[in-house]
């Protein structure tokens, strides 16, 4: 039976990986980057489409702002990440968690963890959703079905990622580079198209869209300001990827940090110049993407209908540069594919960050990797669980949950920004060679760059986004911290309560022994199992021993009472009335009236049970022994002995008992 649950284990989650191979990281960068880069790069198969969708606010003659847009969120980006390559020298291999808690204190390093937390759930909801997006546009047939289509998506990556770490690295990096190759080729071949001027327009271009914002308010300055921050809150989902690599960089090959710095620059790299050429392309060809089309757009002068499917902006731009259409099928399936190795690297990274929080006890420590024979399984179907929830609640909709994403994200990279800033800070402070100190300066300008660049997005994001959906995401991270300190409150509760004595009075109490023992026997039928718990209980020579049994049915009582005088045991048998015909209730009524007579005596309660070979034979058996097991662990001066009976193979295991 066991042989046989440890295969099935195996073919689910993989072969058990040691604490050596747990803490072996060899990817090189060229693996690495496909894997941990994903998050950053899928973002550009949907950030587009917000920041599009919030210009045409203002008419289809605002579209000439968005690869401004785009140039300056790929600029803010590089910015970041030019701050977080040094930020990764201060990180290490501990990650984000322990760098702020040692420098900014528990409180916020929790923040952060409740932050990630909110991160990696929406990174697998925006991303598979995202997924089912671009899915719905390959296969029409899905669209009325796109919550089930997302579900089935989450479900299908939690089962894969369930293999194990090894086992992602090993398929991660085709869909990416794939996805690159054709992205990449389809911009070439488009901006090569619009220097010749033979580029065309997408069909989209000729819908009409019902402008939501007057010329005159957009004259005002004050107007064009706030539309140009909610688009630029909206392309920052771009940026959301930088913290992936960082807290990931014990999984890099020697020299470790110096790698993580390389993958982080070539992902950010890789991402700006995406953005940015997607955003060109859209403008030129006129492709559109608006929120609500049903109540914005109109085609040949008719409104639209409610169930009118918008084609992702990726795939409009390749069908106007390639005339060919399987090439956008091509595109479509390859971007499919890195959405899902994106929601991938959350389901590397949740599992991580829940066994900190659980080894510091901000988290139940079932979640702690340390304890687990598949080392993240239990994190990878929380994850998973959580996804499909949130999904399954608010939908797959890529706009609002966009706008919850962002918000987790950024918090996450301020915290850990402003904990490297106050550790520079510091570190100049007592660094006496003056060499050194100009490079820690040089360090803490850059860092303040960031931290001011960060602070300034999560601010806009807050102001232009909060009735959007970030208010969803600042209730969450706030509802986790008070979560996890309660934890932790528990925990604390715990240890002070199991602690050693630390006087010699106290200790001298915590030996004493009790007065007396005195063994109760539970008797349900006077047979073998019943026969065994006696000669443990007489074994242990007790001050009394006695013997316990219910009367529930007459007929049963006397024939074990019978029974019992035909064995000739030295020890007297009870027999408790049970009016409701209650066994429990009657056995725990007898121990607490035997507590109050003696409260400084032990009750050592002995329990006989079988066990049956196979797990369906328990249906077949009364649970009154585990009924009455779960009420005594709660009585103080009780001790619970279980005496188990193995039934064999072949044997009457499914006699009642």
């Amino acid at each position: 039976m066991k042989t046989m649950r440890s295969r099935a284990s195996a073919l689910v989650l993989g072969a058990p990986i040691s604490s050596r191979q747990a803490k072996a990281g060899n990817l090189p960068k060229r693996r690495a980057f496909p894997l941990f880069g994903a998050d950053g790069v899928s973002s550009v198969a949907y950030a587009p489409d917000e920041i599009i969708l919030t210009v045409l606010i203002a008419g289809q003659m605002a579209l000439a702002y968005s690869p401004w847009v785009g140039l300056g969120v790929a600029t803010i980006l590089m910015l970041v990440i030019g701050t977080y390559r040094y930020n990764i020298q201060r990180v290490g291999e501990k990650g984000d968690f322990a760098l702020v808690q040692k420098n900014l204190g528990t409180g916020f390093a929790v923040l952060l963890g409740a932050a990630m937390m909110v991160d990696f759930v929406l990174t697998v909801a925006v991303s598979l959703s995202s997924a089912t997006q671009y899915l719905e546009s390959l296969l029409p047939a899905l669209y009325s079905h796109q919550r089930l289509v997302a579900c089935c998506l989450i479900a299908v990556v939690t089962l894969v990622c369930l293999r194990g770490i090894k086992f992602m690295f090993r398929v991660a990096h085709w869909p990416t580079y794939i996805f690159l190759l054709l992205l990449g080729g389809t911009l070439v071949f488009g901006l090569a198209a619009d220097m010749a001027g033979t580029l065309g327009t997408a069909v989209s271009a000729d819908y009409e869209i019902a402008q939501s914002t007057s010329p005159e308010e957009l004259a005002t300055g004050v107007g064009l300001l706030v539309l140009l921050l909610r688009v630029f809150a909206s392309g920052s989902v771009a940026m959301t990827g930088v913290n992936t690599i960082s807290n990931a960089t014990r999984a890099f090959a020697h020299p470790r940090q110096r790698n993580a710095a390389i993958t982080l620059m070539l992902m950010g790299s890789v991402t700006s110049l995406l953005l940015v050429g997607v955003l060109y392309l859209t403008w030129r060809t006129g492709a559109i993407f608006v929120l609500d089309p049903a109540q914005t757009l109109r085609v040949d002068g008719q409104n639209v209908s409610p169930d009118f499917h918008q084609t992702p902006l990726l795939l409009q731009i390749s069908d106007t540069v390639f005339a060919a259409h399987w090439v956008t099928v091509l595109l479509g399936v390859s971007t499919v594919g890195v959405l899902v190795v994106a929601a991938m690297t959350a389901f590397t990274g949740f599992p991580m960050l829940a066994t900190v929080l659980a080894h510091r006890q901000y988290l139940p420590v079932y979640l702690s990797a340390r304890d687990s024979t598949a080392l993240y399984g239990t994190g990878v179907l929380v994850l998973g669980l959580s996804s499909m929830a949130l999904v399954g609640v608010v939908g797959p909709d890529v706009h609002t949950l966009v706008q919850m994403y962002i918000v987790g994200a950024f918090t996450a990279m301020l915290l850990t920004q402003v904990s490297v800033l106050k550790n520079s800070w510091l570190a100049q402070r007592i660094t006496p060679d003056t060499k050194k100190r100009r490079l820690i300066w040089r360090d803490l300008i850059i860092t303040s760059i960031g931290v001011l660049a960060s602070g300034t997005v999560l601010t806009v994001i807050i102001l232009t986004k909060f009735t959007h959906g970030a208010w969803f995401s600042m209730l969450l991270i706030l509802f986790l911290l008070g979560l996890m300190m309660k934890i932790n409150k528990h925990y604390q509760r715990v240890d002070r309560q199991l602690a050693l004595p630390q006087t010699e009075a106290e200790l001298a109490e915590a030996r004493a022994l009790p007065s007396r023992v005195h063994a109760l026997i539970y008797v349900e039928r006077v047979r073998k199992p019943v026969l065994r718990a006696v000669s443990y209980a007489r074994a242990t020579r007790p001050s009394s021993i006695e013997a316990l049994v219910v009367n529930i049915d007459e007929e049963r009582t006397r024939q074990n009472i019978d029974a019992w005088q035909q064995l000739g045991l030295p020890l007297d048998l009870t027999v408790l009335d049970a009016p409701y015909r209650n066994p429990v209730d009657a056995v725990m009524d007898y121990v607490r009236r035997s507590r109050q007579k003696s409260p400084r005596d032990v009750l050592v309660i002995y329990l006989p049970e079988y066990v049956v070979s196979r797990w369906w034979e328990g249906i077949f058996h009364r649970r009154t022994v585990h009924r009455l097991k779960a009420q005594l662990r709660h009585e103080p001066g009780v001790v619970v002995a279980s005496v188990p009976w193995q039934i064999e193979k072949g044997s009457s295991a499914t006699a009642s008992q």
